[in-house]
């Protein structure tokens, strides 16, 4: 050992000199490229080598501290730097790098000083925010850091092309989260102050004065004032951790883990809530329900073809056509309470001539006496069933299938007749069918001779071309089939033809005359 260390000693003593200046070379290298590594990343120009960085230097050169170099606000030195560069040189980088923004960058002596945030600024729509309530103070369980509310990057919201703007996000989720129904946790007036302004609301010009005199509180007519609760979800918890223990930590140990350690932005962990005035108090707002009780429905379910008590669904040709209930009822008439000056709207025959043409109001006038003869017949067909069953014998068995029919039948009259027939004619008549044909086959179970009372005439499907439609109009003198001239009229009116002998019903209009039935009365 001793003859080693004699032999390092005399190898030290005749190349000494050279080894020295080989040293010195390499400390002088070693400090130049410190010196010029520790220039290049405090550049912003730096950051901007790496393209995962695009957005986040487009967006910071669009913002109001284009001026400001990145490593004057985020806490990288320049070994963090350097590290950053091999991963990117080896390719595991983390392309969502967390960039921490400690609260002494901002409130150094050249940029934000206390003072000044102090004096309180407006913030929008004349809300005055004071940064000395928020910085620095212990607020619902965390300290707030400046990066607390000025957290607007890239990551949230693209179409914000600034850097580190104030997501309002943050104030919500503070100022709102578990507050009452039309509360805040600081109260309005924190924010908005006492209003002193009119208003302009439903129609009417609102002063607010001598509600705030009789300490109405805010609450009282503004109902609703916030959307989403803010609530933390499980996932979101997961997101970073691998398991949780909810049991271990209290909420504000929470929050200062967090929101004051780790500089976490709210609404990372919390559900968005917006802030607005969504709902108001109804004490004057109208509504129909109040004293109509639902008297449309049931012209609204003849008109979608259902409500019938039958499965089969049928909607109005007019429904289809997404036509709109003011789309025929456009005649306003003066009927109402004339105190009031009110109007009611009701059909007209004009609606009919808007869409369809000149001689289309006539069909209107069918419609309407079509309905009330098929409404009258079938009450009177009704009221005979009720006498017959009255004075019928029968099993109990089959008298309580009577009887169903007839409670179904009268549903089907009473609901065509409340929702007033011209809504959807073919459902109607769908639907009373039905129920006679029930009825028809019930009283029979009952008495095997039993002979139906007519049910009425406009009931049947041969007769309701003439009954509903082509009564009035439509009905031309001549017409011409094949090259050859017919006389219409006096096969519909003097020979009373039912439209079915020439004409399809399944099939509207389409002429399908045969020489059997012409043969019947011509040779």
């Amino acid at each position: 050992m001793i003859s080693l260390m004699k032999a390092i000693w005399a190898a030290l003593r005749a190349h000494g000199k050279g080894l020295l200046i080989f040293i010195g070379t390499c400390v002088i290298v070693l400090v130049l490229a410190g010196l010029f590594l520790s220039y290049q990343t405090s550049r912003s120009s730096f950051c901007d080598s790496c393209h995962y960085m695009d957005p986040y230097v487009r967006h910071w050169q669009a913002s109001t501290h284009a001026g400001v170099e990145c490593v004057s606000c985020h806490d990288y030195g320049s070994f963090d730097l350097a590290v950053s560069v091999i991963k990117y040189w080896f390719d595991t980088y983390d392309s969502r790098p967390k960039a921490v923004v400690p609260d002494e960058s901002c409130l150094a002596s050249d940029c934000h000083d206390r003072e000044t945030l102090d004096q309180g600024r407006e913030f929008t729509r004349g809300i005055l925010f004071q940064h000395g309530v928020h910085l620095g103070h212990d607020l619902r369980g965390g300290r707030l850091r400046c990066t607390s509310c000025h957290n607007q990057i890239v990551q949230y919201e693209d179409d914000i092309q600034e850097h580190m703007v104030v997501n309002d996000k943050s104030c919500f989720v503070c100022h709102f989260k578990d507050a009452g129904m039309g509360e805040a946790i600081t109260g309005c007036n924190s924010c908005h102050g006492m209003p002193e302004s009119k208003v302009e609301h439903g129609g009417f010009v609102f002063d607010h004065e001598p509600y705030l005199k009789l300490n109405v509180e805010c609450k009282q007519c503004h109902v609703r004032i916030v959307t989403g609760d803010g609530a933390v979800t499980e996932s979101k918890c997961h997101s970073c951790h691998v398991e949780r223990h909810k049991e271990q930590y209290s909420r504000p140990q929470l929050h200062t883990i967090h929101v004051t350690g780790q500089g976490i932005d709210c609404y990372e962990c919390h559900s968005d809530i917006e802030h607005g005035n969504f709902s108001m108090a109804s004490a004057l707002e109208v509504d129909c329900e109040s004293c109509h009780l639902r008297q449309h429905n049931v012209p609204k379910q003849l008109y979608m073809g259902i409500g019938g008590s039958d499965t089969l669904d049928i909607p109005s040709e007019m429904f289809t056509a997404q036509v709109s209930c003011t789309g025929c009822h456009t005649h306003v008439t003066p009927e109402g309470e004339i105190l009031a000056h009110q109007e009611k709207k009701e059909a007209g025959r004009k609606s009919c001539v808007t869409c369809h043409g000149q001689g289309y109001d006539l069909m209107f006038d069918n419609w309407l006496e079509g309905s009330k003869k098929v409404l009258a017949d079938y009450r009177a067909f009704l009221q005979n069933v009720r006498v017959v069953y009255a004075g019928a014998g029968g099993s109990r068995h089959a008298r309580t299938k009577v009887q169903a029919a007839l409670t179904r039948a009268e549903q089907n009259f009473n609901f065509v007749r409340e929702g007033h027939m011209p809504h959807n004619i073919k459902y109607s008549l769908y639907l009373l069918n039905a129920s006679a044909d029930d009825l028809t086959t019930a009283m029979q179970a009952v008495n095997g001779s039993y002979q139906m009372p007519d049910r009425g005439d406009g009931l049947k499907a041969e007769n309701s071309c003439v009954t509903f439609c082509h009564g009035k109009t439509l009905n031309p003198e001549i017409v011409t089939y094949r090259g050859d001239e017919l006389p219409h009229r006096s096969h519909v009116v003097d020979m009373e033809l039912g439209c079915e002998n020439c004409h399809s019903v399944a099939e509207h209009g389409k002429t399908k005359i045969e020489q059997s039935v012409c043969a019947a009365c011509h040779e």
